[in-house]
């Protein structure tokens, strides 16, 4: 208003100055310097683009990927859901195979059946049986390497020829030293390499097939194996797939040295009896009687062992006797984890299904309130 009563609106910056008082020259500067920064609000006039409108009702139509993904989204829960269900049927099933099997693991050895097949191992799983036999130590396979302790090792496999039925059966021994594998460097022979008829104790394991990403054994006839491929193993000693497992025992046995005894006097007296020349004499058979090995009972046998030695598993590592596995179960039970797992999938899956599907109905429509404060937002960039 002021400018305009002096006639000087349009008047240059330089007029401008020249006429006004000095009083007024700094009020007409800051006057000049506002409106110059001054920027005018863009709401009206630049609005957001976009293609949806509240009064539209036309029909949505979508794309056949969206709808691929939002059927996923649907399935998702349902099939997490049936998982859980059926990890929770496992979880009960193996719970009671496993009590099952310590049930079997409390009871007391029994004798080995003399026609023990393959087909019952399933039943005798984790049952300990008493088998009386000799072992066959040249025939010895060693399967491994695996540490104990720091220092390496082999798992010891050894035929064993029962008394009753004369039967070849595969028994695990257990874990033996790198430096004792040969029988010359261990000591302690009546534990380490036992000789004569002895009783031992075992747990009838069934035979576990070789994986598939386990290498096949080339040369059988090798004494060293890379992996425990029991079918493989029993195959080439000649033995039926059926794995005894020795128990892990760290007591003496005397008895076995009275069998080893008794086996070295019979071999000494039939070697020198009558002299190749005397074979004509005789009983009437031409057969000569040595005199058979006295046979204690089983019962007498376990009497003898009761108070006997007992050595730690060093002295047993250092004189090379196998150290056999204690009688646990090995039997995994991770249901629980795969149940909560499954269950938690499913929960979090229909918690996304229930908000992508209120976006999907909605259709992506915007709101008058939301239009207007995206303008805002959208207007406070030129402000």
């Amino acid at each position: 208003m002021f400018m305009s009563k002096l006639g000087l609106a349009c008047a240059p910056r330089q007029r401008l100055l020249a006429v006004l008082p000095r009083c007024q020259l700094q009020s007409a500067r800051s006057l000049l310097v506002a409106r110059r920064t001054v920027v005018t609000s863009t709401v009206d006039w630049k609005p957001i683009k976009t293609h949806h409108n509240p009064n539209d009702k036309s029909e949505k139509k979508t794309s056949f990927g969206k709808r691929i993904v939002l059927g996923l989204m649907i399935a998702m829960p349902v099939v997490a859901f049936y998982l859980g269900t059926w990890q929770l049927r496992r979880l009960s099933w193996k719970t009671k195979l496993v009590a099952e099997c310590e049930t079997k693991l409390m009871y007391d050895p029994i004798p080995l059946p003399k026609s023990f097949t393959q087909d019952m191992c399933e039943d005798w799983e984790y049952r300990k049986v008493r088998i009386r036999g000799h072992f066959l130590h040249d025939e010895e396979r060693f399967v491994g390497p695996k540490a104990k302790y720091g220092e390496k090792g082999y798992v010891l496999f050894t035929p064993f020829v029962r008394e009753d039925t004369g039967e070849k059966i595969l028994v695990e021994r257990g874990w033996i030293s790198e430096h004792k594998v040969s029988p010359d460097t261990r000591t302690l022979h009546h534990l380490s390499l036992p000789t004569g008829n002895i009783d031992i104790v075992c747990l009838v394991r069934p035979p576990k097939k070789r994986g598939r990403l386990q290498w096949a054994q080339e040369d059988t006839n090798s004494r060293l194996w890379n992996v425990a491929d029991i079918y493989a193993i029993a195959e080439s000693v000649g033995t039926k797939p059926i794995n005894f497992q020795a128990l892990y025992d760290l007591r003496d046995h005397p008895s076995w040295k009275t069998d080893m005894a008794t086996v070295k006097d019979h071999n000494m007296a039939s070697q020198s009896g009558r002299s190749w020349w005397q074979f004509w004499k005789g009983n009437g058979n031409g057969k000569d009687k040595s005199p058979e090995p006295s046979k204690s009972t089983a019962a007498a046998r376990a009497k003898a062992d009761e108070g006997a030695l007992e050595f730690n598993e060093l002295q047993l590592i250092k004189a090379g006797v196998p150290i056999g596995k204690p009688p646990s179960i090995d039997l995994r039970n991770n249901h629980l984890q795969y149940l909560v797992t499954w269950y938690g999938l499913s929960l979090l899956s229909t918690i996304f299904l229930v908000v992508a599907l209120k976006k999907y109905w909605l259709g992506g429509v915007v709101s008058q309130s939301k239009l207007k404060a995206d303008k805002l937002k959208n207007a406070k960039k030129y402000m």
